[in-house]
């Protein structure tokens, strides 16, 4: 066989064994890029979600001291300690024990009651049913839904009315926020700030649960329906 015969039956071989691996590494290079832009992406938005809610539960925790009732202050630190430690140890998991996340949910909304308890006008309505909710999932990822109910859904002016209930099967969790909505003055900084937390967990749900969630926010001009579907496993 010449050289050039050789040449001719090899160099094909040669060429498309090139390509594959070119491809391979092309692949390769795009899934990382990818990884790294997906892990930003969280690291970012978990960084936007939670100086937010520490400024907003210090707050309530300064206006209760200025009452001047130590039980209730002595309460509200306990469970903010509480909190803060969650965000030391846990949030920074992929994945937590749901009943942590849903300790973390009873802190929030029990420093929320220390704020709105001399209001007659306000009710509040938490339906938490932790039977069979021995999932797993991904960490502040329920709060944001809480926490803009309570933004904007109170009036200490006007009858407002928050409900939370949340319940689990043996593939999915649950959850429902339904709150009234109040108009605010033209000069409050969060007039407009309605979607921004609600955008963050909404980008997080696409990144963590693809394909396996279903997100469903409706606003009327008085009330705010947010129902969430999560498809999980034990």
């Amino acid at each position: 066989m010449t050289p050039a015969l050789v040449l001719g039956c090899v160099w094909p071989v040669a060429y498309a064994r090139y390509n594959e691996i070119h491809k391979q590494k092309q692949t390769v290079k795009n899934l990382e890029v990818a990884l790294g832009s997906s892990s930003a992406n969280l690291d970012f938005l978990r960084s936007q979600i939670n100086p937010h809610f520490l400024f907003n539960a210090l707050n309530t925790l300064y206006g209760t001291a200025l009452q001047e009732d130590a039980s209730r202050t002595s309460e509200g630190i306990q469970r903010l300690g509480d909190m803060m430690r969650f965000m030391l140890h846990e949030n920074h998991q992929e994945q937590i024990k749901l009943g942590k996340e849903l300790a973390y949910l009873h802190n929030y909304i029990s420093l929320q009651r220390l704020r709105i308890q001399a209001s007659d006008d306000i009710q509040i309505e938490v339906n938490i049913d932790e039977r069979q909710c021995e999932h797993m999932i991904a960490p502040m990822l329920l709060i944001p839904f809480v926490e803009n109910a309570f933004k904007h859904g109170i009036s200490l002016r006007n009858r407002s009315r928050i409900s939370i209930t949340l319940n689990c099967d043996d593939k999915k969790i649950y959850f429902d926020v339904h709150n009234s909505v109040h108009q605010r003055p033209d000069n409050d900084p969060e007039r407009y700030s309605l979607g921004i937390g609600l955008n963050n967990v909404r980008n997080r749900l696409d990144l963590l649960y693809p394909g396996k969630h279903e997100l469903t926010i409706r606003q009327t001009a008085a009330e705010f329906f947010v129902h969430l579907t999560i498809e999980v496993s034990k």
